[in-house]
């Protein structure tokens, strides 16, 4: 009799309860499996304050919101509603969540090989640049505006200052003459510059 007393709560004492205003996110957090501390690491929020938007007691932000959305796929427009919905269409949940999953590791894996697509066929280009004219090469300003806008169209401006990074802490000198823009922005279409516009 004395055990049972014990184990049963007194009249003054309060049961532990959820907040009753608990944020969607806490259900979405637990569905993808992840602690508090695991999900906050992921999103690049704090635990402390994934705690507080999990108890009502923060919002969202549209950094968060972004995160999250890479995380699970979760629409970030969805968070002013009481579900949240998926990009693919459908109210977020376990299997939701799977199919996400999937999805983000086919897209994934694919990137890398669009990127080197793109890239190769920018130093393609480059090439056939080269190859014109009696000398083999093309005029300066002439190579240096194509260059420019090869840059531009390929998004080749991380890529090319990580090379640079490289050189430098090799000791070599980075031709930054060649990638800076042209000094006279030619009257006419340059024949390589045309030869990128109708690439595609």
């Amino acid at each position: 009799m004395h055990a049972l007393c014990q184990e049963m709560p007194s009249k003054n004492s309060r049961p532990t309860r959820l907040p009753a205003k608990i944020h969607p996110l806490h259900n979405v957090r637990q569905i993808t499996g992840f602690t508090q501390e695991q999900f906050a690491q992921r999103i690049g929020i704090s635990t402390p304050l994934l705690r507080n938007i999990e108890l009502g007691q923060r919002p969202i932000t549209s950094r968060a919101a972004r995160a999250i959305y890479l995380l699970t796929g979760i629409d970030p427009a969805s968070w002013t509603k009481k579900t949240p919905f998926s990009t693919l269409g459908r109210k977020f949940d376990s299997e939701t969540y799977d199919l996400w999953k999937m999805v983000s590791q086919d897209e994934n894996e694919a990137a890398p090989k669009r990127v080197t697509g793109r890239r190769v066929k920018a130093l393609e280009l480059i090439g056939q640049a080269m190859a014109r004219g009696e000398k083999g090469i093309v005029w300066e300003e002439d190579f240096r505006q194509f260059l420019a806008e090869v840059v531009k169209r390929y998004n080749l401006e991380a890529p090319l200052q990580e090379i640079k990074r490289e050189l430098e802490q090799r000791g070599e000198v980075w031709p930054d003459e060649a990638f800076s823009a042209p000094k006279e922005v030619a009257k006419r279409a340059t024949a390589a510059a045309a030869m990128l516009k109708f690439s595609n």
